[in-house]
């Protein structure tokens, strides 16, 4: 349920410890196209060390904040190299795995892919005690090729949401900004469809690259929650508050929805009025308990 997402890169352990002291739900610490090659191993070892703090932080011995721990691996030879850092056991004998909520996967195209990411997991998470719950995989949409295999990743069990990658689709499928921006607005469509298709929640939009408009962040965000994005990836920390409240029911959707829940709960076999007159069932129900499960 994450609204807010934050990218650090992954050779910036200084950024790392920041991002735990945003506003963000989630930090990712990225592997991936923020790192150059030659610093991929060093990030490789901030990820580890992040983790280790989280699973610190978790048992009341550290102090990185409370939000989720997401790690953004590479495609191809940088991505197994990724998991093979992961995987290996630390100086408690377990894996970065068993600190790690989720895995944002770059340049995901194929089920193939995931399966084996999903594998080398939980292969760790057996030796990781009071480790009940897999990571949640997030595959990235950015590409044509991720496009036409949307339906089969998101029904595959290890994914938790769709991501999408706007910056890489557009420059993969040839656009020109503004006028592209339909193709976006129906890639986008596609998510949504293929996410509650699939059961999964709302999936994460994509990234604003312009720092300081926290005006149009704010507009933009707002609009993808209202087309069903749960959450949206983000740069900076500045654009964490922003991001959470467009995601965020207001005080009016929750008054509504509690209004929705309590007039369930006390009807009889008659029919059931919401407090404008219109009539309730189990459509507008789903929608208020959506409502009030989401953080505020």
């Amino acid at each position: 349920m994450a609204r807010s997402l934050l990218y650090v890169p992954g050779d910036r352990a200084d950024r790392v410890a920041k991002a735990f002291a945003s506003a963000a739900d989630a930090v990712i610490v990225d592997l991936e196209d923020s790192v150059k090659p030659d610093s991929k191993p060093h990030a490789r070892q901030v990820a580890r060390d992040t983790a280790r703090d989280v699973g610190a932080a978790r048992t009341g011995a550290g102090r990185t904040g409370a939000a989720e721990l997401w790690v953004r691996i590479n495609s191809g030879d940088d991505g197994r190299a990724d998991l093979d850092a992961l995987a290996a056991a630390g100086l408690d004998s377990m894996s970065a795995f068993a600190h790690i909520d989720g895995i944002v996967v770059a340049k995901c195209e194929s089920t193939g892919w995931l399966d084996h990411i999903a594998a080398v997991i939980a292969g760790c998470l057996l030796t990781a005690p009071g480790r009940h719950a897999a990571v949640a995989l997030a595959p990235l949409i950015e590409s044509a090729k991720g496009l036409r295999s949307i339906d089969s990743i998101a029904a595959h069990p290890s994914v938790a949401l769709l991501h999408l990658g706007e910056v890489d689709l557009v420059a993969d499928l040839g656009l020109r900004l503004p006028g592209g921006q339909r193709v976006l607005d129906t890639v986008r469509v596609a998510l949504v469809v293929s996410s509650a298709g699939a059961g999964l929640a709302g999936p994460v939009g994509g990234v604003r690259l312009q720092i300081d408009d926290l005006d149009d962040l704010a507009s933009t965000s707002r609009a993808l929650a209202d087309c069903g994005f749960g959450g949206r990836a983000v740069i900076h920390p500045s654009h964490c508050p922003g991001v959470n409240e467009a995601f965020s029911p207001s005080d009016a959707e929750r008054s509504w929805a509690l209004d929705v829940m309590t007039r369930l709960a006390a009807a009889d076999d008659g029919a059931i009025r919401s407090a404008d007159g219109s009539m309730l069932d189990e459509a507008v129900a789903r929608r208020a308990r959506a409502i009030l499960a989401r953080p505020h």
